[in-house]
């Protein structure tokens, strides 16, 4: 799935890996996220939204006690995302 033009906002239910990105995914959502001048910076700009392509220089906290760098963190779908999508049959 193209996601250049997609966001992650607060709010946004993500899927998490834990242990610097080892973990089996879970589900969480993101309380709050700042948007780093780059990669694995702990600290930027506090921000509601991002576009999907600057996630890499974003630091999220999430709703389970945890923070997280923008490569644990992938979008979930909705499954009208997921069906909708060029080729995809149901």
């Amino acid at each position: 799935m193209n996601n250049e033009n997609k966001t992650i906002k607060v709010g946004d239910r993500v899927l998490w890996r834990g242990a610097w990105g080892k973990d089996a995914p879970r589900i969480a959502t993101v309380l709050d996220m700042e948007l780093c001048e780059q990669p694995r910076m702990k600290f930027g700009i506090p921000t509601n939204e991002i576009f999907y392509r600057d996630k890499d220089r974003t630091v999220f906290t999430l709703n389970n006690g945890s923070w997280a760098y923008g490569f644990q963190i992938e979008p979930t779908y909705s499954y009208e995302e997921l069906t909708n999508q060029e080729g995809v049959s149901t």
